[in-house]
């Protein structure tokens, strides 16, 4: 069988190498038959690239170089030098690859090709990594300053990527995971660099930095990004480094089950790519011990069998000896202690052979605790002794290794001094060695008594556990449960209240205001029991908070002007971004407002001030409460506390409250002086928080389903219009902060400035507050409605008036959304994109339709108007071969610009195509008549170049003209 298998290599090795020198020798042919240098320069390089012999190497090397140097192009001269000092380092001297830099920076300096000799500074600085940091880093850092000079970001990348692993492997994790995320912005940055092998490595060392400072889940994140590049590469090396990645943070977590997938696909890597035995044996032992922890322990037991036969193939008595105790400790742990002694004295035996004390030790510990198990107390207290005297071993011989290490590295006499203080405590730990064996012993026994009552703890601590888990999930369900039966009581209650007499509508508005109180405290319910089962985590986002804020808190001025009484708000915020989760941050200060007001006197002032204090976010709100007394502060917390039966009582809100500050790792303060109550709370605005996921711009946005990029090249880098029309400035910002990545924005700060415009612009869709000056919103959605040039447009109303008699007021003007303040921004997106998506169907029954028809294509009868106006246009001009779309725009009285813009939101098409289309739709009715020509029918419909309208006939109905009606 051997000889098989060496013949059968021995033929692919010549396979191998024939293939090789065929390729070699085509590139040798295509150099014959060239003229060109610089073509010859990359030939040499490509068979320099292809040998194995080094001279073979080093001579189709300086060939390149030759030839590059005749052709005068530095960046080959370059490519040439870096290959040759790679070759000196590898077969001569890392002294000749050094000379080899220096040489090719002083040449590429009379061309001033800062790209070449930046990447020769920074490899000059990796040969003089392992000798002299100093030069390493002055060598890269004038590389990467040069590679910045020449805009060359693969260059950067190499530098940047060279200074972050220096700073990690010298524990300067701070300022390596700075240079790493520098490398990954220029990656996302440059096209051609994203998701590129080099984005997946800064991401991907990203992660180790995550790894090395105990962030496990932020380890996580980044290794499942840099994964994600590796498989679109197909790179199925790094894929299974990053599956290892990934299992090793899971196992850190304790998170056994979601440790096992990756370790299977990082076992099946090693298996297919036949990866080193005692890779794939390491594997077997962590999954082995996942299994056990998750209680799978025949698949345990399977997978530390296969390790001890991976170790006993590989003949590696370090790793059997491992496996074996692995297998010992499991048995021990499942209570099989004949099994278990078994496994441990097979590793006794395989460790005395290497004389490995640390083995040694855990082998005599885990059959002390077997004997002691099983009550043979005097057998056990020999193994621990034993344990003992390993450990003695130990340490003994690291101290002969530091005695050895010193006599090695000091000749003078503070070294002497040095060996001799070590000598004599090592005379010390001799006699204090016997002292060790007995209070290990004492220890021992202690040990044993010790263990059974914590076991006990611990099987309390996990019946509490799963107890708090049942109540939870109890909370949750139920809460779910709760939604049905709320939606059908409010729905039938809305439909009395249109019939109701005076007193039957006060009894219905109080069904109505309970089931949403109650929908309230579901909402809540749920919040409380993600926070109690560890299941919620914050979400930070850059954004402005000054205007989140505000946005979140101007409603609340109206519910207290409502309630007869009156909010005052300071804000001391700079206008700048702070990372901070937007859905947390708003259910804490909604509630915290909303019950300042709700349980504040008759008439009173609510005040709060809002500001920002060294990355901390402080709100103090106050009120005036005269039936509060301080003993309610205590309790003011806890859910559903209730001062008496005679007064309200204060829900899940403000327990809500201090548990998600809590999670936010933030503090919250009350007092209470002369009835006036004051709440504050602090909470940290920086991305270091244990359970926090941080959301880096773009990365997370959720994507709409609509294309609203045109593909035409009149109009190709256009985006949809947004107008934005609200009195509130910090209202605009928040709004266009949402929605400026895929929109054109104008901002009017009225309704008449918004009209103005929107006949101007045409936009795609409308956010218009109602309380506005000079025209409200309800009078412009009318009026834009009303007018045949934008009556098209979607008008969604954002408002703080909640009730139903605007609700029903905007829908009568036409109004295409209805959204209260403060309001949820996924919510509005989707909103804005469904209405833009709903004129993407009407356009594409245009494009589908023969003749235009105004009544199946719209509903708006101002927009049937317009269209029976361009069909009067087109029936008239289409066959004049001078109709464009000047002469179109002239002929509807509008501009050019508004003309595409109506066109182009009613059928999704340019001035340009409308035109082009309306003319071959009437071709398609001149092709039933087989009497007329291909050529006449082009010309009677307008077109003047036969061939033309033949391509743009069957790049609108996938056939030729001819092939149409099969002619």
């Amino acid at each position: 069988m051997k000889k098989i298998v060496f013949f059968l290599t021995l033929i692919i090795s010549f396979k191998t190498i024939a293939q090789g020198g065929s390729q070699i020798d085509s590139i040798r042919q295509r150099i014959i038959g060239s003229q060109s240098d610089s073509l010859k320069a990359i030939e040499y390089l490509e068979i320099a690239n292809r040998h194995k012999q080094k001279d073979s190497v080093f001579k189709n090397l300086s060939l390149s170089l030759d030839f590059a140097r005749k052709a005068k192009i530095p960046k080959y001269i370059s490519n040439s030098r870096v290959n040759l000092s790679n070759w000196y380092n590898n077969y001569v001297s890392r002294q000749a690859s050094v000379n080899e830099h220096l040489g090719a920076i002083a040449e590429l300096e009379k061309f001033d090709f800062k790209s070449g000799i930046a990447n020769h500074y920074i490899r000059l600085g990796y040969r003089y990594n392992s000798t002299n940091q100093d030069s390493a880093n002055l060598f890269i850092n004038k590389g990467v300053v040069l590679a910045k000079q020449a805009k060359d970001d693969n260059v950067i990348l190499t530098g940047l990527l060279a200074l972050g692993n220096r700073a990690f492997y010298n524990l300067d994790f701070e300022k390596a995971l700075a240079l790493y995320i520098e490398g990954e912005e220029i990656c996302r940055k440059n096209e051609k660099l994203t998701n590129s092998i080099k984005h997946a490595s800064f991401l991907e060392y990203i992660g180790y930095v995550m790894q090395r400072t105990k962030q496990h889940q932020k380890a996580i994140y980044y290794f499942k990004e840099s994964m994600k590049i590796y498989e679109k590469n197909a790179n199925a090396k790094h894929i299974a480094n990053m599956q290892t990645n990934i299992a090793e943070e899971y196992f850190e977590k304790k998170e056994y089950e979601k440790v096992i997938p990756f370790l299977n696909k990082t076992i099946q890597y090693n298996n297919t790519y036949n990866v080193q035995k005692n890779v794939n044996l390491g594997a077997y032992l962590k999954r082995a011990y996942c299994y056990g922890k998750i209680g799978k322990t025949e698949q345990a037991e399977k997978d530390y069998l296969k390790a001890i036969s991976l170790a006993k193939l590989d003949q590696n008595s370090h790793h059997l000896t491992n496996a074996y105790i692995s297998l010992g400790d499991f048995y021990r742990q499942e209570k099989k202690y004949a099994l278990s002694e078994e496994n441990y004295l097979l590793a006794e035996t395989e460790a005395k052979k290497r004389k490995d004390t640390e083995s040694l030790e855990k082998i005599y510990k885990g059959l002390a605790n077997i004997k002691g198990a099983e009550k043979e107390f005097e057998t056990a207290l020999s193994y621990a002794a034993k344990a003992s005297q390993e450990s003695e071993k130990q340490s003994e011989l690291s101290l002969n290794e530091k005695i050895v290490s010193l006599e090695k590295k000091y000749e003078s006499e503070k070294k002497e001094q040095e060996i001799a203080l070590l000598t004599t405590k090592h005379q010390v730990a001799e006699k204090q060695k016997y002292i060790y064996i007995v209070i290990s012993l004492l220890l021992l026994a202690t040990g044993f008594f010790l263990f059974f009552g914590y076991k006990n703890k611990i099987r309390t601590a996990q019946k509490l556990e799963e107890l708090n888990t049942l109540k939870s999930r109890f909370f949750a369900n139920i809460s779910h449960e709760f939604r049905t039966p709320l939606t059908l009581i409010k729905s039938p209650v809305q439909q009395l209240q249109k019939d109701a007499t005076t007193e039957q509508e006060k009894q219905l508005q109080l069904i109505d205001r309970n089931a949403n109180r109650m929908l309230e405290l579901v909402d809540q319910l749920l919040a409380l029991s993600k926070i109690d089962s560890g299941q919620l985590q914050l979400i930070l986002k850059e954004g402005n908070l000054n205007d989140f804020l505000h946005s979140i808190a101007d409603p609340f001025i109206y519910l207290a002007q409502e309630s007869n009484k009156k909010l005052e708000l300071d804000f001391d915020i700079p206008n700048e971004n702070y990372p901070f989760d937007k859905d947390i941050l708003e259910k804490i200060t909604t509630n915290l407002l909303h019950n300042a007001i709700k349980y504040s006197d008759e008439a009173s002032i609510v005040n709060g001030q809002l500001s920002v204090d060294n990355q901390t976010l402080k709100v103090s709100i106050r009120n005036y409460n005269s039936s509060l007394t301080k003993t309610d502060l205590q309790k003011l917390f806890e859910r559903f506390y209730q001062k008496n039966t005679n007064q309200t009582g204060a829900g899940i809100g403000l327990a809500l409250v201090k548990e998600l500050i809590t999670l936010y790792e933030g503090t919250i303060h009350t007092n209470l002086e002369n009835g006036i109550l004051t709440i504050t709370f602090e909470i940290p605005l920086h991305t270091n928080l244990k359970n926090a996921v941080v959301s880096y711009a773009n990365t997370n946005e959720p994507v709409s389903d609509a294309s609203f990029s045109s593909d035409t090249n009149e109009y190709s880098d256009e985006l949809p219009i947004l107008l934005i029309t609200d009195d509130n400035a910090s209202i605009r910002n928040v709004l266009k902060d949402i929605f400026k990545e895929e929109f054109k924005i104008y901002e009017a700060e009225n309704g008449e400035e918004a009209l103005k415009i929107a006949e101007k612009e045409i936009p795609d869709c409308i956010i218009s507050d109602i309380m506005m000056p000079k025209i409200d919103g309800l009078e412009f959605t009318k009026q834009i409605k009303t007018n045949e040039l934008t009556s098209f447009i979607p008008v969604i109303l954002l408002t703080a008036k909640t009730t139903p008699e605007t609700k029903l007021e905007a829908i009568k003007n036409q109004a295409d959304g209805y959204l209260t303040k403060p309001f949820q921004h996924d919510l509005l997106k989707e909103l804005v994109y469904q209405q833009i998506n709903e004129r993407k169907k009407l356009q594409k029954r245009y494009s589908q339709e023969l003749i235009l028809k105004p009544t199946e294509i719209v509903i708006d009868s101002v927009d049937e108007k317009f269209i029976s106006r361009i069909e009067e246009v087109i029936h008239a001009e289409i066959t004049n071969q001078d109709f464009n779309t000047e002469a179109f725009a002239e002929k509807m009285h509008v501009s050019r610009m508004q003309l595409h813009r109506k066109l182009k939101s009613l059928f999704g098409v340019t001035t340009t195509e409308f035109i082009r289309n309306e003319r071959l739709k009437i071709a398609v009715e001149l092709l039933k008549n087989e009497k007329l020509s291909i050529s006449e029918i082009a010309y009677s419909v307008g077109f003047n170049d036969v061939y033309y309208f033949s391509k743009c006939f069957k790049d609108l109905y996938q056939k030729a003209p001819s092939e149409y009606y099969k002619r």
